[in-house]
């Protein structure tokens, strides 16, 4: 479904960003504590220390807990380990609902796996995790879930500080929503997100208001890590939404190291893949560093001309924005798919030249021929589901392995609009035992020839019964006589990663014609057994693909036969 963004009433949004701004100066302003203040988990208070194991119903039990078996532990100064760990939230008014509930700065360390699932709460709110200062992650893995709420407020982690994910496995999920509310999967009110290593997954429920994925102020940092930010159906629904604040006037989204970021939103009024807000001035910025890759249904920035306007990425790293008919940086760098994409109904994605993007064999591309742009080059190993030969710009098409022979010449891909290469094209030619020369004329320039020794020749000038060569260089669709010692086969071949060129339509010089196909020529010469015998409406011959005759006039002036003659330096 294709990513729309519509205008709605100035002062309306006017209204929205003015308190989107109040809540960012207030959450730039803040300072925390350090250490929690107030800590609960499961329903018990843990700010003092100690050891617990977890019961079926995700509370906490001191009975049988003990530094060598626990599921829970808090070492008093900050740090929470949760070991194979199912925690869930209570319903104390004041705690949302939360599985985790601290006030204060919090380190939760994993080992093994661990679940904490919200509950909701008297006024119907549900946060699996609530940290009201900064929140950091790192070892095995964690799933905190929000719970399906009636009438309120949905998150998988809510951080009112700054997220750190150091390492592990961290899956966030906002529940659906009833009603004109939020549900996130990570929601930081106040500051930065940054994932410094691991996997963190943030998905956000259905709801009639907003979904998010990842909410953050200021900027979000993928290093050396995997981040999926995936929205649900909503008025409003963003895959990343980063806004600005005071502390941070440009928001940002950088991934480097290694990293990898995929954010997609689902079709809604205001929506994006990633969304950057920034009602403070006209600038943000989406950089992909080396060795790094973004894939996104949409980039979108919105500032403070209260207009919605693709955000280009920059950097050395790779990304594909596939659902954003207006973004001239569709594709960046040389990127492959990872999985099956479908380019949404009426959206056209431009691969711009200098970029490439790769289908590879287990992959599929699904979209219509127009749906696609080639103007950098689209290497298909794999499926792309409309017909290729349809695909227009001004670059070039990379298939796979070609193998060329006699019975089908060029025919397959006389019809591609795009230049055509191939990562590896071969051809292979049955030798006359009776003959020393022959003629071809390949759409590709050989750089491996097995079978023997070939040296290649143009036509220097013709005579009345003699044809002069003159040794030559192999250009790719020109029509060459060869010459070899070979027996039985050989073969031509030409490999590159990037790509061997081919030509579709055979060159011609002063005296040969070149076929890519079979052809029956009205006049010339054709070769055989070391001769040229001419071509006349008594006497015609079919040329095979992949080789050449001589031109002649089929008239009275043409030779019955003619010699060859080779030119020496």
């Amino acid at each position: 479904m294709k990513t729309r963004n519509k205008l709605y009433d100035k002062s309306r949004l006017r209204l929205l960003c003015l308190l989107t701004a109040l809540l960012g100066l207030f959450g730039a302003g803040q300072t925390w504590a350090g250490n929690p203040t107030t800590l609960t988990v499961g329903g018990t208070d843990v700010l003092n220390g100690g050891y617990w194991l977890t019961n079926a119903n995700g509370t906490l039990t001191a009975d049988g807990a003990s530094a060598d078996n626990y599921n829970v532990h808090y070492d008093g100064n900050g740090t929470l380990t949760l070991n194979n760990a199912t925690i869930n939230g209570t319903n104390t008014t004041g705690h949302v609902g939360a599985g985790i509930y601290a006030e204060g700065d919090l380190t939760i360390v994993l080992e093994g796996s661990s679940t904490v699932t919200g509950v909701q709460d008297p006024n119907d709110e549900s946060q699996s995790i609530r940290v009201s200062g900064n929140l950091t992650i790192q070892g095995g893995s964690l799933t905190a879930q929000g719970a399906e709420t009636s009438s309120g407020s949905s998150y998988g982690i809510f951080v009112t500080g700054s997220f750190t994910q150091q390492s592990g496995i961290v899956t966030a999920i906002g529940g659906n929503v009833s009603g004109n509310y939020k549900s996130a999967g990570l929601y930081v009110s106040g500051s930065t997100v940054t994932v410094e290593g691991g996997t963190l997954t943030a998905t956000g429920g259905d709801t009639s208001g907003s979904s998010y994925g990842i909410s953050a102020s200021g900027t979000v940092t993928v290093n050396d890590a995997i981040v999926t930010a995936t929205a649900g159906t909503g008025q409003s629904s963003y895959g990343l939404y980063v806004s600005a604040n005071v502390s941070f006037p440009t928001p940002s989204v950088t991934i480097f190291g290694n990293g990898s970021l995929t954010a997609r939103s689902e079709s809604a009024d205001r929506a994006g893949g990633i969304y950057v807000l920034n009602f403070f001035g006209s600038a943000g910025a989406v950089t992909v560093g080396d060795n790094s890759t973004l894939l996104a249904n949409s980039v979108i920035l919105y500032d403070n001309s209260f207009e919605a306007k693709p955000l280009a990425p920059t950097g050395t790293g790779s990304w594909l924005i596939y659902g954003q008919s207006n973004q001239p940086s569709a594709v960046g760098g040389t990127y492959t798919l990872k999985e099956n994409i479908t380019i949404p109904s009426g959206a056209v994605v431009t691969i711009p030249a200098g970029s490439t993007l790769t289908i590879p064999e287990d992959k599929t591309l699904t979209a219509d021929a127009d749906q696609l742009v080639v103007n950098g080059e689209l290497v298909l190993e794999g499926t792309f589901t409309a017909d290729a030969k349809e695909l227009t710009g001004t670059g070039a098409i990379v298939l796979g392995e070609i193998t060329l022979t006699d019975d089908k010449g060029m025919d397959e891909y006389k019809d591609y609009q795009l230049k055509l290469k191939s990562k590896k094209v071969t051809y292979t030619r049955a030798l006359s035992d009776n003959s020393q020369y022959g003629t071809i004329c390949l759409p590709f320039v050989p750089t491996s020839v097995a079978g023997g020794q070939v040296t290649y020749y143009q036509v220097e000038k013709l005579g009345s019964n003699v044809i002069t060569l003159v040794e030559t260089d192999f250009e790719a669709g020109k029509p060459l006589f060869y010459q070899t010692s070979g027996t039985g086969d050989i073969t031509f071949s030409a490999e590159s990663a990037a790509g061997v060129e081919l030509v579709t339509i055979p060159a011609t010089d002063n005296f040969m014609v070149g076929t890519m196909s079979e052809v029956i020529p009205t006049a010339g010469y054709f070769l055989k057994n070391n001769n040229f015998y001419p071509i006349t409406n008594e006497v015609q011959v079919k040329v095979k693909p992949f080789r050449a005759y001589v031109k002649g006039q089929n008239d009275a002036s043409q030779a019955s036969v003619m010699s060859v003659n080779v030119a020496r330096p």
